[in-house]
């Protein structure tokens, strides 16, 4: 039997030579991980623990509902678990996520609620009683199950505050999107609008052959649409980083540049707007699709559940804009990036939250599965495409595969968050979707109104940010490796802000990551080391 009195009897040199043994085990036990080809594993149903239901809040009405129809006896299947979806419609969330934060606010949160990743998230943490404590920190988990290291970088970062992950990925779409009914154009023998001055010309020789109302921009959404198209055209004009400064509020409104090129995004916007389909105010982006698909308008923009929607619901496939497709007589509607923005990434980012409370163990369990390669393979089938890098085409359209493979391709530079699906913050996304809808109905040539407004929104969207920031969240992903290689000017030179440098950079999720980088699969703490000699 060892006596007590041996601990104490170590000398510093026998205490390192002990530490550097277990370092020198931890690592070749690391090495020979690293050695064996890595697949993310499925969480294992444990039998003791009784069968549940986890309320989830969502605004999946539509084809993220046929989804879950598929992906909720998965769930159950593997974890025990039934997930009940508490549906508030709504597109791109314009309604679920207001009833979201009521609910927060009042201190009476979901078990978990569909969230876009990115600053959206954010606007949650601020509502919160008990701010960033009132929500599971879902880094260790993104850790553990091997998101860290083969998921898609950029996908990651858009959704960690300074290292912090407080929402799990469920999937990617594809924004800055256009869906053309080729027929029409071959009728009129009309170029595949590839660039944005054909989609100019397209929608100009449409009208002057009789085809007057080429466009679908549904204004039932609450401007929602018309902010799809307004950005699309932006991004277009003006590149990423322009379009990711927009996204922190940080856009100089002073440069003569910017100031160009968002009066001429207007300008083409409303263009293609006066051509909008009549009715268009009290239509939504489902009920425009079909007069898409029956060769009624020519062009829709939005992101790609349009996809989903239409092999769902309107037995039709979309195509990627190649050649084989654009020439096929038997095709009818191409998906393509939007003109002029072939060689850009618009993320939208379906995510789950998990607020701190009874069932967050059983929610956390939902989540790691549908997130899980498994639980990807059958949701991803149906909506959006997958962020794990190994994935195979299981898809039930061309189209998202298509997607998936420019998702893998992408530079990391030339990613941004689509402003109207979680790329701003609740109060700003609100106040745009509103202001622009307006524009529309107005049709104002005036452009010093919408001007104003466009500048009022991104000061609230600074602002916004720097709140998140005093919080730790200043900003979209690691340190080192922030979202599209963009850090806001806040972080350089926090002071000037009014914020404390600490802030920026140093949360234990961050270091975390940095970590994993080189040890994907095994993270060993201070602490469990210390237990091994102790």
């Amino acid at each position: 039997m060892r006596r007590k009195g041996n601990r104490k009897a170590l000398s510093g040199l026998q205490l390192g030579i002990i530490i550097a043994v277990v370092v020198i085990i931890v690592v070749a036990a690391v090495a020979a991980v690293l050695l064996i080809p890595h697949k993310p594993s499925v969480p294992v149903t444990s039998t003791t623990v009784p069968p549940s239901s986890v309320t989830f809040y969502t605004w999946w009405a539509t084809e993220g509902k046929i989804a879950l129809n598929h992906e909720i006896p998965a769930i159950q299947k593997s974890t025990g678990i039934t997930l009940t979806p508490e549906i508030v419609p709504g597109a791109g969330g314009t309604n679920a996520k207001y009833a979201i934060l009521s609910l927060i606010e009042a201190g009476k949160p979901p078990a978990a609620f569909q969230v876009h990743y990115g600053p959206e998230m954010a606007s949650y943490v601020q509502a919160a009683p008990n701010g960033i404590n009132s929500f599971v920190n879902l880094t260790p988990v993104a850790i553990k199950e091997g998101l860290t290291t083969n998921a898609v970088p950029a996908v990651l970062e858009a959704g960690a505050f300074n290292g912090t992950i407080l929402s799990l990925p469920l999937n990617v779409h594809r924004g800055s999107l256009i869906w053309v009914n080729v027929n029409v154009l071959r009728e009129y023998n009309l170029p595949f609008p590839y660039n944005l001055s054909t989609l100019q010309y397209d929608t100009m020789q449409l009208v002057d052959h009789g085809f007057t109302h080429p466009w679908m921009i549904p204004g039932a959404d609450g401007g929602w649409d018309q902010l799809n198209v307004w950005e699309d055209i932006f991004l277009s004009l003006a590149g990423p980083q322009l379009y990711n400064e927009m996204i922190y509020g940080t856009i100089n409104f002073n440069n003569a540049t910017v100031q160009s090129l968002i009066n001429e995004t207007t300008n083409i916007f409303l263009n293609f707007t006066a051509y909008d389909y009549p009715g268009w105010q009290s239509l939504t982006w489902t009920q425009g699709l079909s007069y898409l698909v029956n060769g009624q308008v020519a062009f829709q923009v939005n992101g790609n559940w349009l996809t989903n929607y239409l092999y769902d619901f309107l037995n039709t496939t979309a195509y990627p804009p190649l050649p084989q497709y654009i020439n096929n007589s038997s095709v009818k509607i191409i998906e393509s990036p939007f003109p002029g923005t072939q060689h850009y990434y618009a993320l939208v980012i379906d995510s789950v939250g998990i607020p701190v409370g009874p069932q967050e163990s059983q929610a956390l369990k939902v989540a790691e599965f549908w997130s899980s390669y498994q639980g990807q393979e059958v949701w991803t089938k149906w909506k959006a495409v997958t962020f794990w890098k190994n994935g195979t085409d299981w898809y039930n359209t061309p189209a998202q595969w298509y997607d998936y493979q420019d998702l893998l391709h992408t530079p990391e530079k030339d990613f941004v968050y689509q402003l109207s699906d979680g790329g701003l913050f609740d109060s700003t996304f609100g106040q745009i979707i509103g202001d622009i809808l307006t524009l529309q109905e107005v049709g104002n040539p005036d452009l010093s109104v919408w001007y104003g407004q466009l500048q009022s929104v991104m000061h609230n969207e600074q602002q916004e940010w720097l709140a998140a920031a005093k919080l730790g969240l200043g900003y979209l992903g690691f340190k080192g490796q922030p979202f599209a290689g963009y850090y806001p000017p806040w972080v350089s030179d926090p002071s000037a802000y009014g914020l404390d440098p600490a802030n920026m950079h140093s949360t234990a999720q961050t270091q975390g990551y940095s970590v994993l980088l080189l040890f994907p699969t095994i993270l060993v703490p201070v602490a469990f080391v210390s237990k091994l000699y102790l």
